[in-house]
């Protein structure tokens, strides 16, 4: 028996626990990363040796056009890769191998991109002077921090106006999927994990601009006001091509995101309030993403020392 054999069996087992959209992340960095690597290795001549080489193949070269893949993305498919042995152990298809993985150094992380307070503005008043339903989409993504997935599931029931309140509770994405043939199809489901389900408050400006637009139809894609809805790729390449129109940098959607969380932060705002916002499982993940200290409020740390 191959490892290919093991990872079909694998996928079709998951196939009935986990959500589609699990499922799908599963096939597609099994069929991209893994296989090609491993799969055609008969489970009695897998060594540590095999997989060692293969995750410093994919650091090195193993995105799409060849370039390195960040050393998380690899981490995850050694994880992926450890639960497939352990079926694969328990149902006694090879004995058992002891992954001892080490991985290359990873490259200094570069801080968030995010658009400083004159292309905010700027991308703020573009987006007022030509108010529509797409250009309101990204303003709430600016103002709200959401996900590009939650804004295209996003219908207008889902925001209270009266409360003044945006529920998240769905994400919409194209996901890669298999049955009999390769291709990918939109799911709309609810978040992968429980603290994406929450409630955003919506500022009074904000609110007010929501306001002004007419026909809101309580099950109408805010994207569209229809009950069609607006895929991410497509909003992508909307966003870049207003971008581009206005002159604005063109970093990527979820720059949007993270230009709200970091404004947030140098507003001085709660951390465990913004965590929550932005739907983060732990406080931990926003501290570590967008609280870098500047130089200044590290001095004044230091000057908390006093010699005797």
């Amino acid at each position: 028996m191959i490892l290919q054999e093991v990872l079909d069996m694998w996928l079709e087992e998951k196939r009935t626990y986990v959500k589609l959209s699990t499922y799908a992340y599963y096939y597609y960095e099994i069929e991209h990363y893994i296989s090609p690597l491993l799969g055609h290795l008969p489970l009695d001549e897998l060594t540590n040796e095999h997989i060692q080489n293969a995750v410093l193949l994919l650091q090195k070269q193993g995105g799409s056009n060849g370039e390195p893949l960040k050393r998380s993305t690899v981490q995850n498919l050694a994880v992926l890769l450890k639960q497939v042995i352990r079926y694969a152990v328990r149902r006694k298809f090879m004995k058992c191998l002891a992954m001892e993985i080490h991985f290359a150094v990873q490259p200094t992380i570069r801080q968030q991109k995010v658009f400083n307070k004159v292309e905010r503005l700027h991308m703020t008043e573009a987006l007022l002077n030509n108010l529509n339903y797409k250009n309101l989409g990204i303003l709430l993504c600016l103002n709200t921090g959401l996900r590009i997935g939650e804004l295209c599931a996003l219908k207008w029931k889902d925001i209270n106006l009266e409360h003044r309140v945006i529920h998240v509770t769905k994400t919409l994405q194209r996901i890669y999927i298999s049955d009999g043939q390769r291709k990918t199809d939109i799911v709309i489901a609810s978040p992968k994990t429980s603290a994406s389900i929450r409630d955003i408050p919506v500022g009074k400006k904000l609110h007010a601009i929501i306001e002004t637009l007419s026909c809101r139809e309580q099950e109408h894609y805010i994207l569209t006001n229809a009950h069609s809805y607006l895929e991410p790729r497509t909003l992508r390449q909307y966003y870049k091509n207003f971008l581009r129109r206005n002159n604005i940098p063109e970093l990527n959607f979820h720059c949007l995101r993270h230009t709200f969380a970091t404004c947030l932060i140098e507003k001085g705002a709660d951390y465990k309030c913004v965590s929550e916002i932005l739907g983060h499982a732990s406080i931990h993940t926003t501290l570590n993403m967008y609280v870098h200290p500047l130089m200044e409020e590290k001095r004044k740390c230091m000057e908390l020392m006093e010699w005797e």
